[in-house]
């Protein structure tokens, strides 16, 4: 199971939690609940513009492939790839 959906499981299961918690009258407990779903979503954020940014170098590299040009000949920030 990868990170990101171990992450949604999470998300999932805290909203769950904040309800319950509301409805027990646990108002404390469903405001560190909220702060820890915040945290799960600030982290699928950044898997998904991970995902998306992944997206566009593949993009690059395909597109590098049909003009002829070898990734591996790309420099990215002064290294070669």
């Amino acid at each position: 199971m990868t990170s990101e959906m171990k992450e949604k499981i999470c998300a999932h299961s805290l909203i769950y939690r904040i309800e319950e918690n509301i409805v027990n009258g646990d108002i404390l407990e469903a405001k560190r609940c909220t702060v820890d779903l915040l945290n799960s979503l600030r982290e699928l954020e950044r898997a998904q513009e991970r995902h998306k940014n992944q997206k566009k170098v593949d993009d690059i590299i395909q597109k590098l492939r049909e003009n002829g040009v070898l990734a591996e000949r790309v420099v990215r920030n002064g290294t070669a790839i």
